[in-house]
């Protein structure tokens, strides 16, 4: 198995060079299809007070701009999949929010992989986006890249945060064809008596052993309990292994739950150091 149909949720400008440049980095190299996904609202509601009359100038404008918007982020997507030579198309989607990752669902679910670049809120001016929609509802992994865009790919050094969950396990199987392409991948097991394994000799050496079989030589890598949040001690074990890459389940835990209190999940979309493969 690998990543042959790619699905790029492109927000800005700025996604368009940095998601092809990591598409092209896949294990299968430019052996692939570039699905360029962008939403703009398919209606806008501006109401003008005092008689809440619609404001036809301004939303003449803004329609005006969504079409600027949409044109002129596909064509820049075109002309890079054409200047690197890699088959693609481009799927402009009008919705009535208008987010590109809602607006791209229906496409994720027909790919292989999907990905996406955290936008740097203090010095882009991108829209909102929601990726978690992506996790909950596109039933695809999602390669999620830093702000910068960097993809050191394919990855030399794998890092699994492994607890035992679906989710978790559903990311290692995603991350198949990384894992394969690996030097090293480090199998990280924070806080093992929380494991469903726990009774097992060893934490996690089941997966590893699995892993095994399919050529795939992994290290286990275990902490104990830390006044450290486990997103704190992932971060810290990235840098201590260097690894290129994370991979982990998203959002084990309710999604009611992890609204109000905060998750791992978050944390680590909200500070990701390495390209980082989730999946749900």
């Amino acid at each position: 198995m690998t990543y042959r149909t790619i699905l790029a949720v492109l927000t800005c400008h700025a996604d368009v060079d940095a998601i092809i440049d990591a598409t092209l980095k896949l294990p299968a190299g430019r052996d692939v299809h570039i699905i360029g996904c962008h939403g703009e609202p398919s209606q806008f509601v501006i109401m003008s007070a005092p008689i809440d009359v619609p404001d036809v100038a301004t939303l003449t404008m803004l329609y005006e701009e969504a079409d600027q918007r949409m044109t002129a982020l596909g064509a820049a997507f075109s002309e890079a999949c054409l200047r690197e030579g890699v088959a693609f198309e481009w799927r402009p989607i009008r919705t009535p929010g208008g987010d590109s990752a809602t607006s791209a669902l229906t496409s994720a679910r027909t790919a292989d992989l999907v990905i996406v670049r955290q936008p740097d809120a203090e010095t882009e001016n991108a829209p909102e986006t929601d990726f978690k929609a992506l996790l909950f509802e596109g039933g695809r992994p999602v390669l999620l890249l830093g702000s910068d865009g960097v993809f050191n790919g394919p990855p030399k050094r794998v890092l699994i945060a492994w607890d035992g969950s679906r989710e978790a396990s559903r990311a290692v199987h995603d991350a198949m064809p990384f894992l394969k392409t690996a030097e090293s991948v480090h199998i990280l097991i924070i806080n093992p008596s929380k494991l469903p394994d726990i009774d097992r000799p060893t934490p996690g050496q089941d997966l590893a052993t699995n892993l095994d079989r399919h050529g795939i030589k992994t290290s286990i890598d275990v902490i104990g309990c830390s006044v450290r949040s486990t997103s704190q001690v992932i971060e810290a074990h990235i840098k201590v292994t260097q690894a290129d890459m994370l991979v982990m389940g998203a959002y084990t835990h309710q999604r009611i739950r992890e609204w109000l209190f905060g998750g791992v999940t978050r944390d680590i979309m909200d500070t990701v150091s390495v390209a980082t493969l989730l999946s749900r």
